[in-house]
């Protein structure tokens, strides 16, 4: 039951519980009923017994007439009413003892007593009947059902709202941050949903805010780079104008990681997917990279793939950065087939899950492991390209993997 909505809860509650006054009911007219018949058998029993008691004295028709009122009871005179009742009426009960023969039965709603000793043979007709009577019970559950469906319906009102905030808060997850909640109510609900709305103005706030200083930090940094690349280009010493724009070219990728970090974190990535081919995808991943040519090995079937190219050239230099860095012979292996993408490289067991180390804007425990925005940046791609992000140990060695199976 833990997985089940509250809306859902409330229904399955309803119905079981109306399942149970519905039987309860039901129970109870059943033992309402025979007990009614119980009642009237036991009545007729005594009237029979006593009419059957009087024959012995021999009574006049007026003696026979004062107990019929006695007992609120007529006699049947006509003989073909007579005889369509003892031949189609329903017989509820016969007995047989010293006294005589007497039956019951019931036609059309109406019940008739046959009495028989000796040269009386008597039908009599109730003339107070009780039978059962269905519709004054069914009233009363109908009310009952009523009153009990009100409840529930007022319960569903009550909890319409919630079913609203549930949809914003979901809009909000997916990245829509302009959302709005207005609730009148003053209840806990409605109070739920004016903190909500403290909440997104505080993220909103927050979100703003680091937006603002990773675009100023970046724009201040792209600045005074640009320059020294003009400054650069004017040097006559060709080996340490390499390494000089080496060095610059490598602080740019940084400023366009930090933007992408931003992107990634602030959930307004959009990615545009290009036709291209892996090995185009490796090359921009080498080529931002500075490291020498011996520290990757690499087993490429080059194939076509659909995929932001910045993006993923991106995910993919991270994924052999990490391998490099914390390999204890600073040395990686890619392998990768159109089904997945294998970064491998000799190292210690990773001691916490990988979700562990995919967090953006890692705290100072991970960073002392070596794992922070690069892995988010993985995992994020990754996922928003439609692929899985996988982690493997093996014999002794770290297998990180981009699954695309799917």
């Amino acid at each position: 039951m833990k997985n089940v909505s509250i809306t859902a809860f409330i229904n399955i509650i309803f119905v079981l519980a109306l399942a149970a006054i519905t039987t309860t009911f039901l129970f109870f007219v059943k033992l309402d009923k025979e007990k009614s018949t119980q009642e009237r058998t036991q009545r007729y029993s005594i009237i029979a017994n006593s009419v059957l008691n009087n024959f012995n004295l021999l009574p006049t028709n007026d003696q026979l007439k004062n107990i019929y009122s006695q007992f609120q009871v007529t006699s049947v005179e006509d003989r073909l009413k007579k005889l369509d009742v003892i031949n189609n009426a329903k017989e509820l009960m016969y007995q047989e003892t010293s006294l005589g023969r007497v039956r019951i039965y019931e036609m059309y709603n109406k019940y008739y007593i046959y009495v028989q000793k000796m040269s009386y043979n008597i039908l009599l007709e109730d003339l107070k009947p009780q039978p059962y009577n269905r519709s004054i019970a069914l009233i009363v559950y109908l009310f009952a059902i009523t009153i009990f469906l009100a409840l529930y319906f007022a319960i569903r009102k009550k909890f319409t709202p919630l079913r609203t905030l549930d949809k914003q808060i979901q809009k909000f997850s997916n990245g829509d941050k302009n959302i709005k909640l207005d609730f009148t109510n003053n209840d806990e609900i409605g109070k739920i949903a004016k903190s909500f709305n403290n909440a997104i103005t505080h993220i909103n706030n927050l979100t703003d805010s680091k937006n603002l200083f990773m675009r100023n930090m970046m724009h201040e940094l792209k600045t005074p780079i640009t320059k020294a690349m003009f400054i650069v280009e004017s040097l006559d010493d060709d080996k340490n104008k390499e390494i000089l724009v080496r060095a610059f070219e490598r602080m740019n990728s940084i400023i366009k990681e930090l933007a992408t970090v931003e992107k990634l974190s602030s959930n307004m990535s959009v990615i545009y997917k290009e036709n291209t081919t892996f090995f185009k995808i490796y090359k921009n991943a080498i080529n931002i990279m500075m490291i020498d040519a011996n520290s990757i090995s690499s087993k490429i079937s080059d194939f076509n793939l659909k995929v932001d190219i910045s993006l993923f050239s991106i995910t993919i230099k991270n994924l052999i950065d990490n391998a490099i860095k914390f390999s204890p012979n600073s040395h990686a292996t890619l392998i990768a087939t159109k089904r997945k993408i294998e970064v491998i490289s000799k190292g210690e067991k990773l001691k916490h899950d990988l979700n562990y180390y995919t967090e953006p804007f890692s705290q100072e425990e991970k960073r002392k492991d070596g794992f922070g925005l690069g892995l988010y940046i993985v995992k994020t791609s990754v996922e928003l390209h439609g692929f899985k992000f996988l982690y493997e140990y093996k014999e002794g060695k770290n297998y990180f993997i981009i699954d695309m199976s799917k």
